[in-house]
């Protein structure tokens, strides 16, 4: 996190050192649901009102999902990189934006086991010394991440220093999908002498889980941008 702030820091800096200052610009810091961003705007057009904005930043958190028969701890890495051009149509600070972001956000999961040492998969129960690890991922998400928002910041139209900002939108990020793996599963050899194989049986099982989380999280295709700040005009 250290690393992608002082690599922000220094792309904003290099860009604002390149351009020409007549125009009205501003830094800004906010903080929502793609993570913690700093922000560089500036005004481009002033006869047609319109701006750039250029962002970076992220987050790490963790979490649990329990919506199927499984509980998964889980843990969100958010990391991303874009710019927008934005339209102030009424001259003020509110603003129509449309951009692009890099989307490098990470999503992985670990499940966890019921207090009597099981796992649940498939509507099947397997004891955590016969079936090791079970852990998953995201993925197939777009790596460039179309966005459409709105927002609000008067930094590049009204006199001062320090202003608020607010921005809401979403970013299109495609179906997610999560794709589960087992680690040191063992068959369990009184089943396996009755001709059970509970290894084979975890992965149609898993096969079964997978499609009912992916199930439960196809129509997320659009990642919320929600985001509120403050905004410095120099």
């Amino acid at each position: 996190m250290k690393k992608l702030l002082l690599s922000s820091i220094a792309s904003l800096a290099l860009f604002s050192s390149v351009l020409n200052a007549t125009e009205a610009q501003s830094i800004g810091l906010t903080a929502g649901t793609t993570g913690v961003e700093l922000e560089y705007s500036r005004m481009i057009n002033s006869d047609y009102n319109l701006a750039i904005r250029i962002m970076g930043g992220g987050l790490t958190y963790s979490g649990t999902y329990d919506d199927t028969d499984a509980t998964y701890d889980t843990d969100v890495d958010l990391l991303n990189f874009g710019a927008t051009l934005e339209y102030h149509p009424f001259g003020n600070g509110f603003y129509l934006g449309v951009g692009a972001f890099y989307n490098g956000n990470s999503f992985d999961m670990v499940a966890t086991p019921k207090a009597d040492g099981t796992y649940e998969f498939g509507g099947n129960e397997y004891s955590v010394a016969d079936v090791g690890t079970v852990d998953g991922e995201v993925v197939d998400l777009n790596n460039l991440a179309p966005y459409l928002g709105i927002g609000y910041d008067a930094s590049l139209f009204d006199d001062g220093s320090w202003f608020f900002n607010f921005k809401a939108g979403a970013w299109y990020q495609d179906s997610p999908k999560v794709e589960l793996r087992s680690s040191n599963c063992t068959p369990n050899a009184e089943l396996l002498r009755a001709g059970v194989n509970t290894c084979d049986n975890l992965r149609r099982d898993l096969q079964k889980e997978e499609d009912d989380i992916n199930e439960d999280i196809k129509d997320y295709k659009w990642w919320p941008v929600l985001h509120i700040g403050v905004t410095y005009r120099f």
